[in-house]
């Protein structure tokens, strides 16, 4: 684990800590400013907004049912086809049109399409009954009936405060007696500065500005977010879409000021911000240097391992003094402590290593025995073979005085070994040893450490191939010795070879010990966790375990 400096710690967490400072101050800054915008601009946006909307669609649902019961009085019909009544037939228009929320003017033409009651003036009623526009309007209300829709720019341009035409016939005995057809005129919505209505193509109908209006009486401001930009200028928008009408309600509310607040806002804290990173990244060592001079002294006398009478100076801290005072009285008893777990370490090691050399001899002898009685039954010579050959290995076996031998003589044993294990399974086993002759005269091994690798690899391969070869092979690699043992058997997926490797390396608990487990810790408790074993396998591929082990050329024990 890498070490860290008291002092860079310290810098670090001031450091830290004035950036914890200024992200919470960038963060109340932010959320501030945001709820500012909602209550000054999302919030009364919103309100006016829905009153426009409400004010649009109470009025126009409010004109078509209202239309639609004008053509059905029968003071209207009698009018269109005698002419009596006039002068109730101008206060029934007359009254239902005050009585509206919206204002409108109002043109009731008979079957001929003559304007026969009105509330434009003389001028423009002759205006209205030469424009083509209203031809239009009586040849759609033919064909569809009751309808709403924009007006075109020409008859907007004979009387500019009409904006949106309602038409329907009068019928009766389904014969089309006359027409009824109310022009809504221009909203003013004071509270919305901004405010536009259009139909489906984004043509205006109503609106109380021209920006952002073209001159073909089209919007020509971004309908699909809710950050509108345009002309230099930034507004919040808000959009309702009133799908029985047919139409669009946007509202734009000015939000430049806020954007400036944003961005000049953010750009102080910012610049603040580093400036007093710059102050703290330079100034805190000379805090910190300054505060922990006693610290370093104390530190300098602990790695020099000698009195240091200025410790005793009555410009110390009483912390530091203390620890001096506490590090003094507790060095002599880790020395002595050192001493006298060095001998219990020792001592515990060749423990380990004499119980693991244990370990080996019943699992062999076992494994033996077992050959020897199938083969009195089958072929007492071989048997006999077996036993003046198991005499010897045992005898290798039992000499527990020498955990570290020379090569040859462990090369010896698995001769015998291999010959006893050829007895039992025949042509079904084959084995080669190469050795460089060298090492045979110069290396040392660990008694007793490859056996344990041949029996286990005839164990779990011998009935899974008909013809089992086990190669065994020894290099010397640098300044190891680099042991192989190579076997055609069955071989393991990746995730049985995963599983047996944290066996043997005793990263997984198990309740029975495996020749791998014991051959790696012995390795491990003589020579240390660099050295020990290493497996490859592929499935159907066989398997190379190596052992890796530092050249010896001299016993160690």
């Amino acid at each position: 684990m890498k070490t860290k400096k008291l002092k860079d710690e310290i810098k670090r967490s001031f450091f830290m800590y004035a950036i914890v400072v200024l992200i919470f101050i960038f963060i109340v800054y932010g959320l501030s400013l945001a709820v500012s915008f909602q209550n000054s601009v999302v919030e009364p946006s919103n309100r006016n907004h829905k009153k426009v909307v409400n004010q649009l669609e109470s009025g126009f649902m409010s004109y078509y049912q209202g239309v639609a019961k004008l053509v059905e009085n029968d003071t209207i019909r009698s009018f269109l086809q005698t002419g009596d009544y006039s002068r109730e037939v101008y206060e029934t228009l007359y009254d239902f049109r005050n009585n509206e929320e919206l204002h409108a003017e109002f043109v009731l033409l008979d079957k001929n399409e003559t304007p026969v009651a009105t509330s434009f003036y003389d001028g423009m009623e002759d205006e209205v009954r030469r424009s083509i526009a209203l031809n239009e309007l009586i040849q759609k209300s033919n064909e569809q009936g009751m309808f709403g829709r924009r007006l075109n720019q020409q008859l907007r341009n004979q009387n500019d405060y009409v904006s949106y035409a309602i038409a329907s016939p009068v019928i009766e005995n389904d014969e089309i007696n006359g027409y009824a057809l109310f022009f809504l005129e221009r909203l003013s919505f004071a509270n919305q500065p901004y405010t536009y209505v259009v139909d489906s193509y984004e043509n205006v109908v109503f609106t109380n500005q021209d920006f952002g209006v073209t001159s073909l009486g089209k919007l020509d401001i971004p309908l699909d977010r809710k950050w509108v930009r345009h002309e230099g200028e930034n507004f919040y928008q808000t959009k309702t879409v009133l799908t029985q009408l047919g139409l669009k309600v946007i509202t734009l509310t000015p939000i430049t000021i806020y954007w400036f607040l944003l961005f000049y806002g953010l750009a102080s804290i910012l610049i603040s911000s580093f400036v007093i990173l710059l102050i703290v990244w330079f100034v805190t060592p000379k805090i910190v240097t300054s505060s922990l001079q006693p610290f370093d002294r104390l530190v300098a006398f602990m790695q020099a391992k000698k009195d240091q009478p200025f410790f005793q100076a009555d410009h110390q801290y009483e912390e530091v003094q203390t620890i001096y005072e506490e590090y003094k009285s507790r060095v002599s008893e880790v020395e002595r402590l050192m001493v006298e777990n060095e001998t219990i370490l020792e001592k515990k090691r060749i423990s380990e290593m004499k119980h693991l050399e244990a370990k080996f001899n019943p699992h062999f002898l076992f494994n033996v025995l077992e050959m020897i009685k199938y083969e009195i039954h089958t072929d007492p010579e071989s048997a006999s073979n077996m036993v003046v050959k198991t005499a010897k290995l045992m005898r290798y076996n039992a000499n527990f005085g020498h955990t570290i031998v020379m090569l040859k003589e462990d090369i010896a044993y698995l001769e015998d070994y291999f010959s006893l294990q050829k007895m039992r399974y025949g042509k079904r086993l084959d084995y080669e040893i190469n050795v460089d002759p060298f090492l045979l005269k110069e290396a040392q091994v660990p008694k007793l450490l490859i056996q344990p690798l041949i029996e286990n690899a005839v164990k779990h391969n011998i009935n899974q191939t008909s013809r089992l070869f086990i190669e065994i092979s020894i290099k010397k690699k640098g300044d190891s010795l680099l042991i192989k043992l190579i076997d055609n058997g069955a071989g393991m997926t990746e995730q049985q070879l995963e599983k047996i490797k944290a066996i043997y390396l005793e990263e997984k608990e198990v309740q029975e010990q495996t020749g791998l487990h014991t051959v790696h810790h012995l390795i491990t408790l003589l020579y240390g966790k660099s050295y020990g074993l290493h497996m490859e396998s592929t499935l159907e591929h066989g398997t190379v375990v190596s052992i890796i082990l530092p050249f010896k050329e001299r016993d160690l024990c």
